[in-house]
């Protein structure tokens, strides 16, 4: 039987290779990654794969659509699988946190440009940056023991 990973290589005229393979799980299992955390996550069941393997893989998978090669400014470049659909990223400011975020408005390409300037606009990329639950709530101050007991 068939994997949906190895159909998927095949639908896009792609060898199934173990490399390609473990990448497309470990995005799968990982999204938004970075290329040494693809590289780790492979390595892990397949130690022989090398480093310059799985960049090309990656590079291969992007170039065929399997997987989306996203950089938010100013952080490195993260890949993802969800690549069906025109969505959206929020990026924390402070530990680089990335989550999806789906479509801000009606069907693809989302957003609708005042001005195209002859463009056929095909796609939209937002990317909402703020803070993260877990940095929020680092930021908070902590109120001592003692300070709650008097008044």
């Amino acid at each position: 039987m068939m994997s949906d990973f190895e159909a998927q290589l095949r639908a896009a005229s792609l060898r199934v290779t173990r490399p390609r393979l473990a990448a497309l799980a470990a995005l799968r299992d990982h999204p938004h990654v970075g290329t040494d955390e693809v590289i780790a996550l492979v390595r892990a069941n397949h130690p022989t794969v090398s480093h310059q393997a799985v960049y090309d893989v990656l590079r291969v998978l992007t170039d065929a659509g399997l997987v989306r090669r996203i950089q938010p400014a100013g952080a490195t470049a993260r890949y993802e699988s969800r690549v069906a659909d025109n969505h959206h990223h929020v990026v924390c400011r402070s530990c680089g946190a990335i989550a999806d975020v789906d479509c801000a408005v009606g069907h693809a390409p989302c957003l609708t440009a005042p001005v195209d300037h002859g463009f056929v606009v095909d796609e939209a990329e937002v990317v909402y940056w703020g803070t993260c639950p877990d940095c929020a709530t680092d930021r908070m101050p902590q109120r001592s023991a003692s300070s709650e007991g008097s008044t």
